[in-house]
């Protein structure tokens, strides 16, 4: 059987699927649901090894590499400014270092690549069925108009639309506990530069990071909450700067004069997804966060989705029946992401009663513990994982 795949989603996952099965002689045609939201619609990333090699596996590296900055290093200080350690992410060379890019941006480039190679890309087009038939899955959009093929892909991220038409009875996105600020402030803010390094701030009431890496400054906000932002709550830049300043206010880091300059900044709220006991029907399949949604602090996201268009496409290379195929996928694929997904869970609970500056003083000393130990070095199974296109 000659596989054609439909893609549902437009982002990572999704593009670099569309690449993978071009490369694997299959055709694809992608669909996603949102206009181009231009280079800053979501929050940058670093690509660690593992996901820098499997961009090699479909000759994708090189365009990315020239749209993204090399961060080979981690530095860890106080919300005092005093310096806890550093942890390292370099590998072999110079192509082995993590590149950090705003996520729009990978997708963008990977996206185009996957047209220039021959795929369908159609925008502003959102999935509402996928009906299934003997040795075919029909995907019906917004418009009325439909698609056919021997396998659809759900590549539509966290909030799956796949995922809820496919497997009605899966979890939801679980909130996992804090709320993450993303944003930008422009090269002429004083900071302290970080050309090769992501520096991170663990003050009295929330966690800041940035890189000066790309020229803008690329920043994160990590706020412990045990509420999620409700969908009332102002999203505006100008409420969020105030709230943030407050927040920061009170520790020794650039946190305030970037937050001041910051000229987009994006609340939202960290979310995780339960284990699914499959992610594949004969005819229909979850891959990245509609699968597998991992915490923001293993930096595995990206990466993961990137190993599974490469693995996906090597298996309807490999497999007539579209059935054989994704089930031998997610054998392949579930142990590896399931183990990724809890190597780096997030703690932001309080001991009870402990005074706010002991516990402060006693996390820092654990953090520069860890760093000096090589506790905190990123895993060798993990970040040098490498996926032969053969």
């Amino acid at each position: 059987m000659t596989h054609h795949a439909i893609i549902v989603g437009g982002g990572i996952a999704g593009s670099a699927t569309a690449l993978a099965l071009r490369k694997a002689g299959i055709t694809a045609e992608l669909y996603e649901a949102r206009h181009d939201g231009g280079d800053y619609g979501g929050a940058a990333l670093r690509l660690p090894r593992n996901g820098l090699n499997a961009l090699r596996a479909i000759d994708a590296h090189d365009i990315v590499t020239d749209i993204s900055y090399p961060v080979a290093n981690t530095e860890l200080s106080s919300g005092t400014g005093r310096h806890l350690g550093t942890v390292s992410f370099t590998g072999n060379g110079p192509n082995d270092v993590p590149r950090t890019m705003p996520r729009a941006r990978l997708a963008r480039v990977l996206r185009t690549a996957a047209a220039d190679r021959g795929a369908a890309v159609t925008m502003n087009k959102r999935l509402i069925a996928a009906t299934c038939h003997s040795g075919s899955v029909l995907a019906t959009f917004d418009d009325g108009s439909t698609a056919e093929g021997t396998v659809l892909i759900g590549a539509d991220g966290l909030n799956s639309t796949t995922r809820r038409l496919t497997f009605p009875s899966a979890p939801e996105p679980r909130y996992a506990g804090t709320h993450l600020v993303y944003g930008y402030a422009p090269a002429s803010t004083a900071a302290p530069p970080s050309p090769d390094a992501f520096h991170i701030y663990w003050g009295r009431k929330a966690t800041f990071g940035y890189t000066t890496a790309g020229g803008d400054i690329y920043w994160y906000a990590n706020i412990a909450s045990p509420e999620p932002l409700s969908a009332k709550e102002p999203r505006d830049t100008e409420t969020w700067r105030k709230r943030l300043v407050k927040l920061f206010r009170r520790d020794r880091t650039p946190a305030v004069d970037i937050i001041r300059a910051a000229t987009v900044i994006l609340p939202s709220n960290t979310r995780t997804l339960d284990t699914m006991p499959t992610w594949c029907t004969d005819q229909v399949i979850l891959i990245g966060d509609a699968a597998h949604a991992v915490p923001p602090a293993t930096e595995q996201g990206a990466a993961l989705a990137l190993e599974d268009a490469v693995v996906l496409a090597q298996q309807l290379r490999s497999n007539e029946e579209a059935a054989a195929a994704l089930e031998a996928f997610e054998a392949l694929r579930r142990e590896r992401v399931m183990r990724a997904g809890a190597s780096r869970r997030s703690r932001t609970a309080h001991r009870r009663g402990t005074p706010r500056w002991i516990e402060q003083r006693g996390r820092d000393r654990r953090i520069a513990q860890a760093a000096r130990s090589g506790a905190m070095d990123p895993p060798a199974w993990l970040h040098e994982h490498q996926i032969v296109w053969d």
